[in-house]
């Protein structure tokens, strides 16, 4: 060491640490945009994840079929997540492909009308070939007529071979988004590029964003059972770390559409539809012509609690008021929409079976639930209790973010003081603020066998109390006789 002559300073390592900051309900969701009306030129983004902060990113990069809304599942998630709840981020996955999800049409009769004008039964059209009814000659565009692919619409050019008033006969493509199925959003691992696709991005959403899942959704596509269970399952592990709430919807529709609410937890049960990360919901809620999956709206409003409390997950969203002007769910019989009036008693009974509803009730219309779909199975406060269950995903993940700067370093008594002061002192401002009921953090003795120890592996015990939610208040009223000697007064 060389010689030293005078006043010298060093610095150690703060001793206690600030916790990192998490989002607490990320939305992840994989569906189907409207990529397919996109002007030519702009980049359609698929098995890509993309995230927006805003309903004009999403629309710019997506694409908005405005006419056919509800065409598209992931236009309903945007609308209501944007528009509606003023959430955010959202982290999306479109698996339609146009180039790939495409149906032919080999031979179209079409008319051209006295101004030239023309309209395909479809748009999104690629590989168009026009012909005279004969089919003796084939017309050119750019020569003959003009194509606007997105809309289908055509124009007959002056002076080209097409006729005035001309009857032809068209073959091409188009993107048909209801190609798209099941398959498609659970997605996998390509064989051919070995890339990640559909619900197995969701891998791929904090290495790209630096963000941590918090809900997952699959709007219209988490009606098949098959995808709501590979969403619980993913909720589970991501990254190998954290933790996320997966929310799906019951059908009310097709084949296996449940109707009758007394109905749904036969269909709960008998798909495997229990999970303690998994939430489930009926019926459809609807907005003006707009029709929406129950779930995508309770995740909105799951954003908007949150936000309302610091960001902190530590409320319920139920009872919360949805923005919606209608419950039921599509019927033809009915005029396009069976609305539906489920008394209390009604919701409650669906509550008791860990389905979550929506109730037209005293201060308008409102969520109703607060229950994973483990419930009744699992009665663990952690696992069955939507609010303590969000609360234990996203404290872990916050945990987790925090002390992984202190992995490899060596494992001495300073290492572990700092990590009990700096989270005890974070319990401590979560339970002044009554975001927990209470909190400790320890290194016992008794979880750290000396074969552990040496081997660099050290557990903390944390004892975490949210609130749960006040599910009954109880008023218990009484006659009190004595109260009759005012008569004698």
């Amino acid at each position: 060491m060389a010689f030293r002559h005078g006043v010298y300073t060093s610095e150690l390592p703060t001793s206690i640490l600030p916790a990192r900051s998490v989002d607490s309900n990320v939305v992840f969701a994989v569906g189907t945009a409207a990529v397919d009306r996109l002007e030519t030129g702009k980049p359609r983004y698929v098995n890509r994840l993309r995230m927006y902060y805003s309903y004009d990113e999403f629309v710019s990069e997506m694409g908005w079929d405005e006419e056919n809304f509800n065409k598209y599942s992931l236009q309903e998630l945007a609308y209501s997540h944007f528009a509606l709840y003023r959430g955010a981020p959202l982290v999306v996955c479109n698996v339609f492909d146009p180039a790939v999800h495409k149906t032919s049409v080999s031979s179209e009769a079409v008319s051209f009308d006295a101004k030239g004008a023309a309209s395909l039964k479809h748009g999104s059209v690629s590989k168009l070939v026009l012909k005279n009814a004969e089919s003796s000659t084939t017309y050119v565009e750019g020569t003959d007529y003009t194509l606007d692919p997105i809309s289908g619409e055509l124009s007959r050019i002056e002076g080209g071979s097409l006729p005035a008033e001309a009857n032809v006969t068209a073959g091409y493509d188009y993107a048909d988004v209801s190609l798209v199925d099941s398959t498609d959003v659970i997605g996998g691992i390509n064989e051919s590029t070995g890339e990640s696709e559909g619900l197995e991005l969701i891998d791929s959403v904090f290495p790209q964003f630096r963000l941590v899942p918090g809900s997952i959704l699959a709007p219209r596509f988490s009606e098949d059972p098959a995808v709501a269970v590979v969403m619980a399952a993913k909720a589970d592990g991501i990254n190998g770390l954290f933790k996320a709430v997966a929310l799906a919807d019951i059908p009310t529709e097709g084949e296996h559409g449940v109707k009758k609410y007394t109905d749904v937890p036969a269909y709960k049960q008998n798909n495997n539809l229990s999970d303690e990360l998994l939430i489930v919901c009926w019926p459809k809620v609807k907005l003006g012509d707009r029709v929406f999956g129950l779930a995508t709206h309770l995740t909105g409003l799951i954003s908007q609690t949150d936000a309302d409390r610091e960001g902190v997950p530590y409320a319920s969203p139920s009872n919360k008021r949805l923005e919606i002007t209608s419950i039921g769910y599509p019927d033809e019989k009915e005029g396009g929409w069976k609305e539906l009036f489920l008394g209390l008693d009604k919701c409650n009974y669906l509550n008791g079976e860990g389905i979550y509803t929506a109730v037209n009730w005293d201060g308008g219309m409102k969520s109703w639930g607060g229950r994973m779909s483990a419930y009744p199975s699992n009665t663990d406060p952690k696992d069955c209790q939507d609010a303590i269950r969000r609360f234990f995903n996203w404290y872990q993940s916050t945990f987790i973010l925090t002390y992984f700067q202190k992995v490899d370093n060596p494992l001495t008594r300073r290492q572990i003081q700092t990590i009990l002061k700096s989270e005890q002192i974070r319990l401590d401002g979560y339970a002044a603020r009554e975001m927990i009921l209470g909190g400790s953090i320890s290194f016992d003795e008794s979880d750290n066998p000396a074969t552990d120890l040496i081997d660099g592996i050290a557990r903390f015990h944390l004892r975490i109390t949210p609130p749960p939610a006040n599910r009954e208040i109880d008023g218990i009223f009484e006659f009190d006789t004595d109260n009759l000697s005012v008569l004698f007064s």
